[in-house]
């Protein structure tokens, strides 16, 4: 049999830091084993040739890989592979915490006053679709779940009715030990416009809401059945505007 050659790969492997990802490399006659020099720390290479794992840091590297099998090894082949930083302050969501312990929701740069309970802590329009960047933390460190789904609903303030439901859908950005969790809340609905239509003013009202976030985490404790554990944030004031400017 005669020793493995690497399927060439030409392109960069463009990867985010923090970010799992499973690349399989492939070459002819049957290599038995694997071996790849340079790889980013947190990333290895397996037998069968399947390079994972999560890259602790951002930069540029070269990689060089050798396939072998029982005729011995094959001609080395490198291959650069780009991990870009982390995006997860990319300016595009609000960034929203919630605390594990309490419950309650915070936005950095909005600190509510305690003696006006009812002070938004979040000011969106109708008609917005925005991304909430949203971590979970345990003092001053954000936490990493199996999170399944993550949901925010919007009443208005003295309402039952749910006017406004996210999907659960969810994107994890940031690093592996640093995640938050990216959801779309999309405010042009029905629903709500007719909520504002209560109000009198034509322009420049602003809709009193409360929202809560819920979240479901895929739990499994070793020996045990696998179970979901569902977990609701603490009710939290948003402040939501109809128009910026008069209709003409």
């Amino acid at each position: 049999m005669a020793i493995p050659v690497i399927s060439n790969t030409t392109s960069v492997l463009g990867y985010r830091k923090g970010q799992y990802f499973e690349y399989q490399m492939q070459a002819t006659n049957t290599p038995t084993s694997w071996t790849a020099d340079g790889l980013p720390s947190g990333m290895s290479i397996n037998s069968s040739g399947l390079v994972s794992g999560a890259a602790i840091s951002a930069g540029v590297y070269l990689v060089k890989v050798i396939a072998s099998n029982a005729t011995g090894p094959s001609t080395p082949l490198e291959v650069a592979m780009g991990i870009e930083d982390t995006n997860f302050n990319d300016g595009i969501g609000i960034e929203v915490n919630i605390d594990l312990r309490s419950g309650a929701v915070s936005v950095p740069g909005i600190t509510p006053s305690s003696s006006q309970a009812s002070q938004a802590v979040m000011f969106l329009k109708y008609g917005d679709k925005v991304f909430l960047d949203i971590g979970f933390l345990k003092g001053e460190e954000l936490q990493t779940m199996a999170m399944a789904s993550i949901v925010m609903n919007i009443r208005e303030f003295d309402g039952e009715t749910v006017l406004v439901q996210s999907n659960g859908g969810l994107e994890i950005i940031g690093t592996s030990d640093r995640p938050r969790y990216r959801i779309l809340v999309d405010l042009d609905i029905p629903e709500l416009l007719n909520a504002l239509a209560n109000y009198q003013a034509d322009y420049q009202t602003t809709f009193d809401a409360i929202a809560e976030i819920e979240w479901r985490v895929d739990y499994l404790e070793p020996g045990a059945l696998s179970d979901e554990v569902i977990r609701s944030s603490k009710t939290f004031r948003l402040a939501i505007d109809r128009d910026l400017v008069p209709n003409p």
